[in-house]
């Protein structure tokens, strides 16, 4: 009997169990989905080092936890700094309130465990009575440009970007987050600020308080030598890498194919340059559209352009050069390692004079003739202009070529204007090759919308936006329409490239374009309205998918936000060079005929060219796309720092970039209820009574098992019912 009292008690309990499964079905949730709400946001800012820093942000290697309070007045900041009774806080700000004053008040009380800010609805206009908001310096790459060991140039004549305080080269010491997403928002201000957090006439609340927990982990400290020594350690077989240099890859492409068994004439090349990054504090936030797009698409048009006449150049003229820059915010990353590569005799293509391989000729410093570069050109003030900025080193060298392009721009409704010849240089990538160049003259200029200081208040920043260049659309509009429409900046990028392409040809050849050539020398306002589009706006746009290989389609699919154009680090290729270097072969290439996936590719001598398989465009709307090949100049150099290739490098020479970005696992942001500390006490209390409790009532029935359980009379009973 006493074993049917057993087994039926066992069945019971399975049964109840069962039961509890079955009635709670879908509704089962984990305990720590009960516990914490995950924000989608994952935009943090993180750390990066250089040869004598560390700046950015970082957290505990378990997160950051405080609880959340809004500031929106100045009580709140008086809560948060002075008289709040539970620290550590985490203050949440609006984006206006975000700035470098408010957070060093707020890391420096000691009373701050992090800091979110909301990024939802960002405009320009923000900061418009601040005079702007930049987080780079007021003198950008100064350091490391070519006027930083003279006592009357550079920024000492001029700061070029008086917005810019150097927020990005601060070691903040607490994670900061950016909530990018409504969802986030609502959650940390509805369901946690204000019905658990928010004081009710005054008076702080008591527990329980929400909280969150911000994760951004960084494994790098102290300086990018202390980082690279460190990860150079071998103390197992798995060494790990604490950083990574920053750094990417430079797209180069050159009008002619120079083979390397033909011999390239001193100055005749002319390089037309623009950079491809910008920087921010919060990862994935790049948005860059005066900063970096701006210049992208007009020298991409321009290419487009010239390329067009590209077989009316005979062998006497002179080749063009177009080159975008990776890694130029971070100390001229991609300009100072193409200048590395020249000056070793390996740029383009390191290849053996000897090879039977055809390769296209290398290019020195010897080699190059003029130098033109385009900055930011979307936001003119002074009746419109452009303004072309010379070194006065260079003055007289470069007076004719700057006439010629003022006499261009005037014919496509371009108006240029020459700057104080005076002044310095702007930051430019420029800078770099006036440097490695040392007594012989360089004609160059760069071409700007400012005459003076930035026109663009909001240089390298997250502020960057389309809206203030005049880039943005209609609401009425559909993603369609918007591809395809006309902009105020639009129709400036398509006039400045007609004039840069017209002019280029009157540089390499030496004659005025024909009636013909000059039709042909004109940008097409389409292709650019397209290019602001999927590089401002959605890269799931058609330009973009007709240019990316079929096997990489689905990727664009996902991303309808634009890609950030920030560099990242060296051993990983941003998107934007890939986007940038697939455009540019679609604009400037040739289709070859009858080709397949497997027969695109680099033939067995000739290595002048690049093959690209890309998916082509729609064959009719919703249809299929027909694959095709591409054959072009187009090369991907490297652009990180030299200073990471030099053996014993000298770190605080200053002679090249040393930037670092420390490697991270991930970004997490969640929020959650905390009790009070008397409470999370009694339940300690109460759970070890309960231990000592239930080890007491365990022994006892350990030690007395014998008279209480009759083992024996249990056994005979359940092999009787067995053999029944």
């Amino acid at each position: 009997m006493a074993a049917r009292r057993v087994l039926l008690c066992v069945a019971l309990q399975l049964v109840f169990c069962f039961s509890s499964v079955h009635v709670s079905g879908e509704k089962a949730k984990r305990t720590k989905e009960k516990i914490y709400i995950d924000m989608l946001s994952q935009n943090s800012c993180f750390r990066l080092l250089n040869a004598t820093h560390q700046v950015g942000c970082s957290s505990a290697q378990e997160g950051n936890t405080g609880v959340v309070h809004y500031m929106q007045t100045e009580e709140d900041w008086t809560f948060v700094l002075t008289t709040g009774p539970t620290p550590p806080y985490v203050p949440v700000l609006e984006t206006v309130n975000f700035t470098l004053e408010n957070v060093r008040n707020l890391t420096q009380s000691g009373r701050v465990n992090g800091i979110v800010v909301i990024s939802v609805n960002l405009t320009s206009d923000l900061f418009q009575e601040k005079g702007g908001f930049s987080v780079d310096s007021s003198c950008p790459n100064d350091a490391y440009g070519y006027y930083k060991n003279t006592e009357e140039e550079g920024c000492k004549r001029l700061q070029w970007n008086p917005a810019g305080n150097g927020f990005m080269f601060e070691n903040l010491g607490v994670p900061i987050f950016s909530l990018t997403e409504q969802s986030d928002v609502n959650t940390v201000l509805n369901k946690c600020w204000e019905r658990f957090n928010k004081p009710i006439g005054g008076v702080a609340r008591t527990y329980p308080l929400c909280a969150i927990q911000l994760v951004s982990a960084m494994t790098a400290a102290k300086d990018t030598q202390t980082c690279v020594r460190r990860s150079n350690l071998i103390t197992n077989l798995n060494p790990f890498v604490f950083c990574d240099p920053l750094g990417d890859k430079n797209v180069v492409t050159t009008l002619k194919a120079l083979p390397n068994n033909e011999t390239r004439p001193e100055k005749s090349v002319i390089v037309v340059a623009t950079r491809m990054d910008s920087m921010s504090l919060f990862h994935n936030e790049y948005p860059s559209s005066d900063s970096t797009v701006t210049g992208i698409v007009t020298l991409l048009a321009t290419a487009k352009a010239l390329w067009s006449v590209r077989d009316a150049l005979g062998p006497d003229d002179k080749d063009v050069m177009f080159t975008f820059f990776q890694g130029e915010a971070f100390d001229y990353i991609g300009s100072s390692r193409m200048l590395y590569e020249m000056q070793a005799g390996r740029f383009p293509v390191n290849f053996n004079a000897k090879s039977r391989m055809r390769y296209v000729q290398k290019i020195n410093l010897t080699h190059i003739a003029q130098f033109v570069e385009l900055s930011q050109v979307g936001m003119r003030q002074d009746e419109d202009s452009l303004w072309l900025h010379v070194d006065p080193s260079v003055w007289n060298d470069t007076k004719n070529l700057t006439d010629k392009l003022t006499e261009f721009g005037a014919a496509s409704s371009t108006r240029f204007q020459e700057s104080d010849v005076s002044l310095p240089l702007p930051p430019a990538s420029l800078q770099r090759f006036l440097m490695a160049m040392g007594n012989e003259t360089l004609p160059s200029f760069v071409v700007t919308d400012h005459k003076h200081s930035f026109t663009n208040r909001y240089y390298n920043s997250r502020l960057d936006l389309p809206a203030q260049i005049q880039a943005d659309y209609d609401s009425d509009l559909n993603e369609t329409e918007w591809y395809n429409a006309n902009t105020t900046q639009s129709r400036r990028i398509t006039a400045l490239a007609t004039a840069l392409a017209r002019y280029l040809f009157w540089a390499a050849t030496s004659r005025e374009p024909n009636p013909e050539q000059r039709d042909k020398l004109t940008a097409e306002i389409e292709e650019v309205n397209h290019m602001l589009y999927c590089f401002l706006h959605s890269p799931h746009c058609e330009l973009f998918n007709a240019t990316i290989g079929p096997d990489n389609a689905d990727v664009l699919k996902k991303n309808k936000k634009p890609y950030p154009f920030y560099v990242s680090v060296s051993h990983h290729t941003n998107e934007v060079t890939s986007l940038v270097s697939q455009v540019l072969t679609y604009y400037t290439g040739q289709q070859v005929v009858n080709a397949t996936k497997n027969t695109c590719k680099i033939t067995d001598t000739d290595w002048r060219y690049r093959y690209l398989w890309m998916q082509g465009s729609m064959t009719s709307p919703g249809g299929r796309r027909k694959p095709v090949c591409y054959r072009s100049t187009v090369l991907l150099t490297t652009a990180k720092s030299p200073a990471f290739e030099i053996d014993d490098y000298d770190w605080e020479s200053g002679q090249y970039s040393t930037w670092t970005e420390s490697r991270w696992d991930s970004f997490k942001l969640r929020v959650f209820l905390i009790p009070s500390k008397q409470f999370e006490t009694r339940v300690l209390a109460t759970g070890v009574v309960i231990l000592i409790v239930s080890l007491v009532f365990v022994y006892f029935l350990s030690a007395r098992a014998d008279f209480l359980f009759d083992r024996r009379s249990v056994y005979r009973e359940f092999l009787v019912e067995v053999d029944t």
